[in-house]
């Protein structure tokens, strides 16, 4: 799977973008657009993951941010390709400050 995600300030939206393989030579081109996910949204997430699993909390953090037009799709996507919910929470989970773009130096 590969993402592409496109922040528009003025509206404070995101747009997630993926490939998501089919089989070997056809592929589905998935969009989604999310609002920033709020605080109290993140801190459900990490707390229900460990209680429900990652798939599910994943699930329930996007259905909180993700915008209305988009929300049906998604619902259907995550059914066909679970993964998705995964792969996106985990791209939302970095504009939070949760990435693995950290440097640690021993000095």
């Amino acid at each position: 799977m590969s993402e592409n995600t496109t922040n528009n300030v003025m509206h404070g939206t995101y747009c997630i973008k993926m490939t998501v393989p089919e089989d070997d030579t056809t592929f589905r081109e998935l969009e989604y657009r999310f609002r920033r996910p709020a605080v109290a949204s993140y801190d459900r997430y990490v707390k229900t993951a460990s209680q429900v699993g990652i798939t599910q909390a994943s699930k329930t953090f996007l259905l909180d941010a993700v915008i209305e037009p988009d929300r049906e799709k998604l619902i259907k996507d995550m059914e066909e390709f679970p993964g998705v919910a995964i792969t996106i929470g985990n791209k939302l989970t970095e504009i939070l400050g949760l990435t693995g773009n950290v440097n640690l130096t021993k000095l």
